[in-house]
């Protein structure tokens, strides 16, 4: 189990087929599952999953979003803003064929250039809260990412729970009993 250095970042429990992600906020949190052997932890806030992609981990509080009801919409487009403030071209799509049936989550691909024609890809992969949306970012964004995308996108879950000492204890019990 790796612990974060503070009570409200993400948590890591080592799992037979790779790691399980927590992150908490008020009464509730993310859970998802980063398959592989090969993903390395760099912080509680990075994740390095293999073949040059790299994940973020965050939370937007629904504050930002100026008490629009639909958050996820809402929070693709404030991170659209943020990157068009700070690049010479910003492109956007939702990607649906990621997604899947949950109603709950949105996945955009977001590609920014620099004056010199420089590219940066991501998918910014949102699950609405009652506060906020937990965001999982993967960075570079691509066809030969999607299936890693669609896996993280299928783990994910938000669980309406505290995340508390004793619920991590339990679960890292159950983590260890599943090894």
């Amino acid at each position: 189990m790796i612990w974060a250095e503070s009570a409200t970042d993400p948590i890591y429990l080592k799992v037979a087929d790779g790691w399980k992600g927590l992150y908490g906020h008020g009464n509730e949190y993310a859970e998802f599952h980063v398959k592989g052997n090969d993903a390395q932890l760099q912080d509680a806030y990075h994740v390095l999953l293999g073949n040059n992609v790299g994940m973020m981990v965050s939370f937007v509080d629904k504050k930002e979003f100026h008490d629009q009801k639909d958050l996820l919409s809402a929070h693709a487009q404030w991170e659209i803003n943020y990157w068009r403030e700070h690049a010479s071209r910003v492109e956007s799509n939702t990607r649906q064929d990621l997604t899947g049936s949950n109603k709950g989550l949105k996945v955009t691909e977001i590609k920014v250039y620099n004056d010199k024609g420089a590219q940066m890809s991501s998918y910014l992969i949102g699950l609405a809260a009652n506060d906020g949306v937990f965001v999982l970012s993967v960075s570079p964004a691509g066809k030969e990412v999607d299936p890693l995308v669609k896996e993280l996108v299928s783990s994910l879950k938000l669980v309406h729970q505290k995340l508390d000492p004793e619920r991590v204890k339990n679960l890292a019990s159950e983590a260890k009993a599943h090894d």
